[in-house]
């Protein structure tokens, strides 16, 4: 899967200092379009970007080019709003097979699989499905913790994770956070487990009322400190693995952002990144 192999035996990657994780920009609130949102990423000092995958296929070639153009590194984000789990499937595996046509080198693809609603057995079979597209399409493809989805709780996606255990994560642990109205202290082994099974941060921070601070560099220093904790866990994880992190900053537009009386988010997002991005590479 590209991007996931671990290093070869004698390749140094224990014999020196790691480099610190690949830190992406988000497309979530941009106007930009694929084809200029790399060299936007790459002129804020990113190392690449995230983004969802385009439908049309200029856009799809414009992404390839704009990525080679910048070097930097490529994530997708993949999911379909079908409400029936057949036209889901199909739909995602069309975009899975259209990825994996297009010759991009993808440091993974993260999905929004699914909806918490759909009955347990549909969920099973969406994360067997899964399992089946790494295998067959040679894809690091992830499932988020996403509310909303299959993996909505804590509670539900430890039964779901340990069901399936080739199932493989993007950590989006503020979406737990708010659905339990707590900092899961009551729920560590779905923590750990979702730990173990992260090959991706999303790097938000939430709190018990909310997915997302009004600004981590003002927010409450213990709920900041739990997240960058719990980050550190899966980056030594992937470095004893042989394998290089990545983190996606991904504080969002309003209204996930607090928003002023005029609709402007009372800390803009943009910031709040920079911020995370910066503080990655300084801790992580």
């Amino acid at each position: 899967m590209t991007g996931a192999h671990p290093a070869p035996a004698g390749s140094g990657v224990h014999d020196a200092t790691p480099p610190p994780p690949l830190v992406l920009m988000s497309d979530w609130g941009s106007d930009l379009g694929p084809s200029a949102f790399p060299a936007a990423a790459a002129a804020d000092g990113y190392d690449g970007v995230e983004l969802w995958w385009p439908a049309d296929r200029r856009d799809q070639d414009g992404l390839g080019e704009a990525i080679a153009a910048t070097g930097g590194a490529l994530a997708l984000l993949v999911t379909s709003p079908a409400g029936d789990p057949h036209e889901h499937v199909d739909e995602i595996e069309r975009q899975l097979t259209e990825i994996d046509r297009s010759g991009l080198a993808v440091e993974h693809l993260t999905l929004h699989l699914g909806r918490d609603h759909w009955g347990l057995d549909v969920q099973h079979d969406l994360a067997r499905r899964v399992v089946d597209w790494r295998g067959r399409f040679g894809l690091d493809v992830l499932v988020e913790l996403h509310r909303g989805r299959i993996l909505h709780s804590a509670h539900h996606s430890r039964e779901i994770l340990t069901a399936h255990p080739e199932l493989r994560v993007t950590f989006d642990v503020s979406h737990w956070i708010v659905v339990a109205e707590s900092m899961l202290d009551d729920q560590t082994a779905a923590v750990e487990l979702a730990i173990e099974r992260a090959d991706h941060i999303h790097a938000r921070i939430g709190h018990p009322q909310g997915p997302q601070v009004t600004s981590p560099e003002t927010a409450d220093g213990a709920i900041v400190e739990r997240h960058f904790a719990w980050w550190e866990r899966i980056v030594a994880r992937m470095r004893n693995e042989g394998r290089r992190p990545s983190v996606l900053a991904e504080f969002g537009p309003v209204p996930y952002a607090p928003a002023r009386h005029d609709g402007r988010a009372v800390v803009d997002p943009a910031r709040s990144n920079r911020w995370i991005m910066h503080e990655v590479r300084r801790r992580l």
